[in-house]
């Protein structure tokens, strides 16, 4: 959470560091930093109505236009929702700008994106495993555990189709994060849907190459054993020891197919 309070960011005299006055797109940006840092200082959840324009002018020391230019930017980002005759309020979050940001960082990496996916997702796939075992060694979660344990069964059904294994493969990664309980984490992992699963697409090509076929579906195993044994350790582990094991295929030379988006 930021220790700036929100009306930092304009209480000045209106000048930049060479002197020169702030023109009224350098105030707008500035206001939009402020709203945002005022929403996550307050706390402000979906719903939460912000001030009213006139009242957030006053606290910012700007004009209701400079205010209103920053409001209406945060509304295309989808960040506050406004309505006539009614405040500004919060909405729900939507990772489609995470998302966005992510794939298109990961596209302009070198090499393609690969290593650098990997780097983002191996601690947070093996922090995700650990808190999954820690989370459902609860008596309570006994319908997640056998969900879970019918994910894995499938996917073993499923090793010889390439098609269907990797959509499986990322069902199951995705299913780890939610049983995580962390949201910030399911959400970056979230982000990164699509590129990971046309890695995975590319990484299932390269094992039918080279003859590999199996190893990952034993380490998916292994990892959901520690899961649903409670391990917390063992999963970390085994997650860890998965990421390290795809990441030294070094993905994908493989030509892209296009499949379906996976359920």
């Amino acid at each position: 959470m930021s220790t700036t309070p929100a009306w930092a960011y304009l209480s000045d005299d209106g000048t930049g560091e060479e002197g020169t006055a702030l023109s009224r797109e350098s105030l707008a940006a500035r206001a939009r930093q402020a709203v945002l840092d005022l929403i996550d200082d307050d706390g402000l959840g979906e719903g939460d109505t912000l001030p009213a324009t006139g009242a957030l002018a006053e606290r910012f020391g700007v004009s209701r236009t400079v205010v209103r230019e920053a409001l209406s930017a945060l509304a295309a980002l989808g960040i506050i929702e406004i309505a006539n005759g009614r405040s500004a309020s919060v909405r729900a979050q939507d990772h489609s700008l995470i998302r966005f940001s992510l794939a298109r960082a990961l596209r302009e990496s070198p090499g393609g994106g690969f290593t650098a996916l990997m780097d983002l997702r191996s601690p947070l796939e093996a922090r995700a495993a650990r808190l999954a075992a820690v989370s459902l060694a609860s008596e309570e979660r006994s319908a997640d555990r056998q969900g879970l344990a019918d994910l894995l069964r499938k996917m073993g059904e499923a090793l010889e189709d390439s098609e269907r294994y990797p959509q499986l493969d990322l069902r199951l990664h995705g299913e780890i994060a939610r049983l995580s309980g962390n949201l910030a984490l399911q959400g970056v992992l979230d982000a990164v849907r699509t590129p990971l699963f046309r890695a995975m697409q590319d990484l299932r090509a390269t094992r039918d190459t080279r003859g590999l076929v199996g190893a990952e579906h034993a380490e998916h195993v292994r990892i959901v054993e520690a899961i649903l044994a409670g391990d917390a350790r063992g999963a970390e582990a085994a997650m860890a020891e998965h990421m390290e094991a795809v990441a030294s295929l070094d993905a994908p030379t493989a030509p892209r197919r296009t499949h379906p988006h996976p359920g």
